[in-house]
């Protein structure tokens, strides 16, 4: 392999048999390529170490080949999954990415925001803090991921189909007795996720009432606290769904409290897909979102040049259910254990 010190240009573009220019384009995103041709340049950066000098681009371009992305909360294994996403795609383009955590906290992203602004970035990439609201703006390209806040351009998974996906596995499982942890209160309106949880049991006849859906934040232990609310007030449950895995593991060591068997006595679904859904005890069941595909779509976006044209609407990324060792058939009115 040549030495990375050593490597030019002209060697990339002679090794993958185009000019010059055209590795440029694929390397700044300043012009589209075939899909052929781009890998054939990427494949000759990989086999040659070839690694631009980002400051003579800075220099040359006005671009800092720097991406800012804020997440809220560096402790659910979700969003670490996702950036670790973002910034291998973001290498594979020539990226680097500057890092912020919100603490899911509309003020502290307010300041992180400038931060990353002031630092010359050439794009945002924000998971919005829970109450964001309408407020976000930015004088360089901006992308939300995951959630939605401010009409800004959004790449998010299919949530709603998500959550019917859940609820729909449990129902065919013969459970009628289901209730829900929700995660954050938006103003009185579920989220997608619940949205699609709820419309697939209307969809079935069945009613959750208000009381069988709980709100409170995304840890463990707002699902451990929410699920013994969740019991107490409905005894006879046979099912909880969770709008993300972190409130399902809570809610498995809420049941293991109270002497419930899972899923015998009790079906948990989560949401996510997170590394530690496979490793409880027994496996969780969970819907899957697609990280790599959210970043990828992110990326492009930030880096689309602006146009007068406004870009498309992309239909969302779907969703897949992993079915694991938490949820089994509806137990009977003589083999259920309430506690």
């Amino acid at each position: 392999m040549t030495s990375r010190t050593t490597v030019t240009l002209t060697q990339v573009a002679r090794h993958a048999g185009v000019s010059t220019a055209t590795v440029s384009f694929v390397i700044n995103g300043t012009k589209p390529v075939s899909p052929a041709v781009e890998r054939r340049v990427r494949d000759a950066i990989a086999a040659l170490g070839y690694h631009p000098s980002h400051a003579a681009q800075s220099l040359r371009t006005g671009r800092s080949a720097t991406l800012g992305l804020l997440i809220p909360d560096l402790t659910n294994p979700f969003f670490p999954k996702l950036a670790q996403d973002i910034e291998r795609e973001a290498r594979v383009r020539g990226y680097a990415v500057l890092l912020a955590d919100s603490h899911d906290d509309p003020r502290l992203q307010h300041d992180a925001l400038t931060n990353l602004t002031r630092r010359g970035v050439d794009a945002l990439l924000i998971v919005p803090a829970v109450g964001t609201g309408q407020t976000l703006t930015s004088p360089i390209p901006l992308v939300l991921i995951d959630r939605d806040a401010g009409g800004q351009p959004t790449v998010q998974s299919d949530k709603a189909q998500g959550g019917q996906l859940a609820a729909a596995h449990l129902i065919a499982l013969g459970h009628r007795r289901i209730v829900i942890l929700a995660g954050p209160d938006r103003q009185g309106q579920p989220g997608e996720r619940v949205q699609g949880m709820l419309g697939a049991a209307r969809h079935a006849g069945i009613s959750i009432p208000a009381s069988a859906v709980h709100h409170s934040g995304y840890g463990v232990d707002d699902g451990r606290a929410g699920t013994h609310a969740l019991l107490d007030a409905h005894p006879d449950a046979t099912a909880l769904l969770a709008a993300n895995d972190t409130l399902a593991l809570g809610a498995l060591s809420a049941a293991h409290s109270r002497g419930l068997n899972v899923p015998t006595d009790l079906s948990l679904v989560g949401f996510d897909d997170i590394s530690w859904a496979a490793l409880s005890s027994p496996p969780l069941t969970t819907v899957r979102q697609d990280t790599q595909a959210l970043a990828r779509r992110a990326i492009d976006r930030a880096l689309t040049p602006p146009s007068d044209t406004p870009a498309p609407a992309e239909p969302p990324v779907p969703t897949e259910l992993i079915v694991r060792g938490s949820t089994g058939p509806a137990p009977t009115a003589s083999t259920r254990r309430f506690t």
